[in-house]
C-alpha cells in the first residue's frame, strides 16, 4: 500500500490527502462516519441518530438490522457529499461497534430476527440445565449462582428457548460488528477483539470454547454456529460491488478488522500499558487498562481481547453510565432548547461545590454483573438540595464507582495507575473532567479529538494497510494530549473522605434493602 503526500492550503489546513481511512463508530444512540489521516487528524465527520429501537415488553430493547445498515450507508453518503475530494482519498475502512448486540443469521448471513440490544433486560425463568459433573463442579468452586444468573440473562439462550424454529434455521450467531462486516465483505467473520459479549468465547486463548468447555455449558451455542475469527489490524475482506455502489466507495476497498468501541477507545487515548487507564464516560461507563498479562478482576470474569493481538483489556463496567445524564436531561431540563442544555450543565458544576452539599449517589441503575440486585440510590437529601445538586451527585457517584474500578485493577495487577485518558460524551465537559481528576487524585487528559473510538479504529486500519507496523508505532504518530486536568488538592481531600467514610460502605449497608426488590 503506497501513501502519498499531504496537501495544505494557505491557512495550514489539510484540504486533501492520500493518507486517509474511514472509520465507522456505531454506538448505542447513533452511528458516526469519520475520516482520519495517518497523523491522527480528524478530517471530516457525519452522524446519524438511531430511530428504530422498540420494546415489545417492559425493559426489552430491540432494533431491526436495516436501522443499523441504512444509517451506515447514510453517514457514508453524507461524507461523500460533504467533502467529495477528501472522500476519494480513502484507502481503507473499518467498523467499531457497541458490544453484545446480538442476532442469528442463515447460511447467507441474512438475519433471521431483529437485534437484541445490550440494554435489553429479558431473561429466562430458569437457567438452562447442564450435565451433573458441571453442576457439582460449579457448586464446589462457588460458581453456581453466577452460572445460573449468566445462563438466565444471556440473550442467545433466550432465543434458543423461546424461538426454537428460528434457532433451528440458524447458521451463525453474530454480533452487530459481524453483521456490518457481512454486509461490507460478504464474509461471516469478525475479529477476536470484536468478540465481546454473551457467547462461549475463551478470551484468554482468544478462541471459541470447545464443546465441553465451561462457558459452552452455560451459553449453549453449538460450535457449528460460531463465526470465523480473525486477528485485529488485518484486512478481513474487500468491499463488495453491492456495498460499494450503495455508499459510493470503490469496489474492493480493503476492510480492516479493528475492535469494539471500548477497545478502540482504550487504544485511542493511548492506554497501551497498565500504568495508563482508559475511562469511558459514555452511555455505558467503563475503566480499563491494556496488559500483556491475562488478568481476571473477578473470579470467572474474563478480560476482553484487546485491539493489540497480544494484549488484554481488564475492565470494570457501570452499565448505566452517562445514560443517567440523558435521564436527568429528560426529567429536569425538557424546557431548555437543545443547544442550551450542555452549557447549563456546565454552569451547574461551577455553581455547586465538591460533595454536592452531602448528597451522595450510587449509580447502579442497570443490571451490574456482580451486583445484580443493586439499584440506583441517593442518600443525604436535605431541604437545601435542588435539581442542581442531583446532577452534581450523579457525576460524582459515577466518579466514585469508577475509582472503585481503578483500585480493583491496581490490586489485581499490582501496578499503580499514574494517569487516566478520558473518552466518551461526558469527557467533553471541562467540569466533569475536573471532577474525575479530583476523585481519582490523578491527572486526567483528553487527546486531540473527542472521537477516540474512531481514532483507535483508524490506528488499527493504518496498521492493517501497512502504514504502521504496530499499534504502538501508530500511537506515537497519531495521538497527542490536548488538555490535562490536574487534581485540586482541596477537592481531593473532600472526595477522599466521602469515598472512604461513606461511599465504600454504602453498598454493603443497603444491599439487604435492594434484595427486597427481587
Amino acid at each position: 500500500m503506497m501513501f502519498g503526500e499531504l496537501i495544505l492550503n494557505n491557512e495550514n489546513k489539510r484540504t486533501t490527502t492520500t493518507n486517509s481511512v474511514l472509520t465507522i463508530d456505531c454506538g448505542t444512540r447513533g452511528i458516526r462516519g469519520i475520516i482520519f489521516d495517518d497523523l491522527g487528524n480528524e478530517l471530516e465527520k457525519c452522524e446519524q441518530l438511531f430511530k428504530g429501537y422498540y420494546s415489545n415488553q417492559f425493559q426489552w430493547k430491540e432494533a431491526p438490522p436495516a436501522m443499523f445498515w441504512n444509517a451506515l450507508i447514510e453517514v457514508v453518503q453524507m461524507l461523500k457529499q460533504k467533502n467529495p475530494i477528501l472522500f476519494q482519498t480513502i484507502k481503507g475502512m473499518t467498523v467499531s461497534c457497541q458490544r453484545d448486540v446480538i442476532t442469528v443469521v442463515d447460511e447467507q448471513g441474512v438475519p433471521l430476527r431483529d437485534f437484541i440490544s445490550w440494554l435489553d433486560r429479558r431473561e429466562l425463568a430458569e437457567a438452562l440445565s447442564y450435565p451433573l459433573p458441571y453442576t457439582l463442579l460449579f457448586k464446589a468452586i462457588g460458581f453456581s449462582d453466577f452460572a445460573k444468573s449468566f445462563s438466565k440473562t444471556a440473550h442467545v439462550n433466550w432465543i434458543k428457548v423461546h424461538e426454537p424454529q428460528i434457532w433451528e434455521k440458524t447458521s451463525k450467531v453474530i454480533f452487530l460488528s459481524t453483521f456490518f462486516l457481512i454486509k461490507l465483505t460478504g464474509k461471516i467473520a469478525d475479529s477476536r477483539s470484536d468478540t465481546a459479549g454473551h457467547l462461549p468465547f475463551d478470551t484468554k486463548k482468544k478462541e471459541w470454547c470447545g464443546r465441553y468447555g465451561v462457558k459452552t455449558q452455560i451459553l449453549q451455542v453449538e460450535p457449528e454456529k460460531y463465526y470465523e475469527l480473525t486477528d485485529s489490524c488485518e484486512i478481513i475482506g474487500q468491499l463488495t460491488p453491492d456495498a460499494a455502489q450503495l455508499m459510493g466507495l470503490p469496489e474492493g476497498l480493503p476492510i480492516v478488522a479493528s475492535g469494539t468501541d471500548k477497545g478502540c477507545e482504550t487504544v485511542g487515548v493511548g492506554a497501551l500499558t497498565p500504568e495508563i487507564a482508559s475511562v469511558s464516560l459514555g452511555t455505558q461507563s467503563t475503566v480499563e487498562i491494556s496488559t500483556k498479562k491475562y488478568v481476571e478482576l473477578y473470579p470467572f470474569y474474563p478480560s476482553f481481547a484487546a485491539v493489540e493481538n497480544d494484549a488484554y483489556n481488564p475492565e470494570v463496567t457501570i452499565y448505566h453510565g452517562f445514560w443517567m445524564v440523558d435521564w436527568y436531561i429528560n426529567e429536569f431540563l425538557d424546557h431548555l432548547q437543545t443547544d442550551a442544555i450542555h452549557p447549563y450543565l456546565e454552569q451547574i458544576l461551577t455553581e455547586t461545590t465538591a460533595g454536592a452539599d452531602g448528597l451522595i449517589h450510587q449509580p447502579y441503575w442497570g443490571r451490574e454483573a456482580f451486583r445484580p440486585e443493586a439499584k440506583g440510590s441517593f442518600i443525604g437529601f436535605s431541604e437545601g438540595h435542588t435539581k442542581k445538586h442531583i446532577y452534581r451527585a450523579i457525576i460524582e457517584g459515577l466518579g466514585y464507582a469508577l475509582l472503585e474500578g481503578l483500585e480493583l485493577i491496581e490490586r489485581k495487577t499490582k501496578i499503580p495507575i499514574q494517569a487516566v485518558g478520558l473518552s466518551g460524551g461526558g469527557s467533553r465537559s471541562n467540569g466533569v473532567a475536573q471532577i474525575m481528576a479530583d476523585i481519582f487524585n490523578r491527572p486526567v487528559y483528553r487527546v486531540q479529538t473527542f472521537e477516540t473510538t474512531g481514532l483507535g479504529a483508524a490506528m488499527a486500519t493504518f496498521v492493517g494497510l501497512g502504514r504502521y507496523q504496530t499499534i504502538e508505532e501508530a500511537s506515537q504518530a497519531m495521538i497527542r494530549k490536548a488538555q490535562v486536568f490536574e487534581p485540586n488538592p482541596e477537592n481531593v481531600m473532600k472526595y477522599t473522605g466521602i469515598y472512604n467514610k461513606i461511599y465504600k460502605l454504602l453498598y454493603r449497608r443497603v444491599k439487604p434493602l435492594y434484595q427486597l426488590y427481587e
